[in-house]
């Protein structure tokens, strides 16, 4: 049989499980977020990968992306005009 107080402490541990998980995940989000700041402003890093000719941090097999992403998300990708 449920009673009331059944259910009250249901809600009282949802909401707190609840909570929880949502601080978690925002920790998990700030600390990915305050890392990859780091690891962006990080002058041995950039002088590496400068060094090899690797200007771009999130290039990092070298391959380029030969054109499957635009360099210029707001260009079209057939805008280039033949020169004649």
């Amino acid at each position: 049989m449920i009673t009331i107080n059944m259910i009250i402490m249901f809600a009282i541990g949802f909401a707190i499980f609840v909570a929880y998980m949502f601080m978690l995940l925002k920790a998990i989000m700030w600390g990915h977020k305050s890392q990859e700041q780091e690891r962006l402003n990080d002058p041995e890093l950039r002088n590496y990968y400068a060094r090899h000719g690797q200007g771009d941090l999130y290039d990092y097999d070298g391959m380029g992306n030969y054109g499957r992403f635009p360099s210029n998300p707001y260009k079209k990708a057939n805008s280039r005009k033949k020169i004649k």
